[in-house]
């Protein structure tokens, strides 16, 4: 699971929604949203390389079931927020040796994407089970008989959520989540009204976009942790609500009939 860019992430979600799309379309859309021809050509041949997206033909691009398994594992990870924790854990070591560092690097930017903080040097946790998403990783990049994973409880050295603030670095998270609130309120939700009243299908359409890259990043950065792991008054949940919330009008005042339509389904 190689670290996708927001907008890449976009990119991978527009092209789930339709059979296949040309590039000079997918060119089109975001140079309105001030990328060049040359970055998203480029953004789509990162995703081609990554086995995330295929060229049936020329110029035109559709998604692949590792893509589709890659938005499902991100895109579901807010849903915990939502989950009961049963106080079990996933527990994950590897031991990768120095000449294959890229595979190792590799591994551990997936670990962190699907949430998993580290506890020790080469060894990382989980409240939450994503061992079908760790063993895909393991196949893909070769690592059978490096990685260890297993299920339990503490018995020693309880992961307090002080402790777990360490080690997901939830302050920096804490903080981004409220510059996002400031960024809802003074930015977003303006210009949202104002396009509105404007009735403008394409713009109600890039400001879509814009949503669900932000929220993407909020996806990659927040490990979903269980209540009893969490700081006081923790804004992470309330920030998405009012997130997805912005993100739904937007997509409900766009016709039915715009080409933009399938895309917000």
């Amino acid at each position: 699971m190689k670290k996708l860019l927001s907008v890449e992430k976009t990119m991978l979600f527009l092209l789930s929604k339709v059979k296949q799309m040309g590039a000079q379309q997918i060119v089109e859309i975001y140079e309105q949203r001030g990328y060049t021809s040359t970055y998203i050509r480029n953004a789509l041949s990162r995703l081609k390389k990554e086995g995330y997206i295929a060229s049936p033909a020329r110029s035109w691009y559709n998604v692949t079931a590792e893509g589709l398994a890659y938005i499902k594992a991100i895109n579901s990870k807010p849903a915990r927020y939502q989950e009961q924790w049963d106080h079990t854990w996933d527990v994950v070591m590897l031991e990768v040796p120095e000449s294959e560092r890229k595979k190792r690097d590799l591994f551990r930017s997936a670990l962190g994407q699907l949430g998993y903080g580290l506890l020790y040097n080469s060894v990382y946790i989980s409240p939450w089970n994503y061992q079908d998403e760790v063993a895909a990783q393991i196949q893909k990049l070769e690592l059978d008989g490096k990685v260890s994973i297993l299920q339990g409880q503490f018995q020693e050295g309880t992961i307090t959520p002080l402790k777990a603030q360490a080690i997901w670095h939830l302050d920096d998270i804490e903080a981004l989540y409220r510059k996002k609130a400031v960024w809802l309120k003074e930015e977003f939700a303006p210009r949202l009204a104002d396009t509105l009243q404007a009735g403008q299908p394409l713009q109600l359409f890039l400001l879509y976009l814009q949503m669900g890259e932000e929220l993407s990043g909020l996806f990659m950065a927040d490990p979903y942790l269980p209540d009893e792991l969490l700081p006081d008054h923790w804004p992470g949940k309330q920030v998405l609500s009012d997130m997805r919330e912005y993100m739904v009008r937007a997509a409900q005042a766009i016709p039915a009939d715009s080409f933009y339509a399938p895309f917000v389904q």
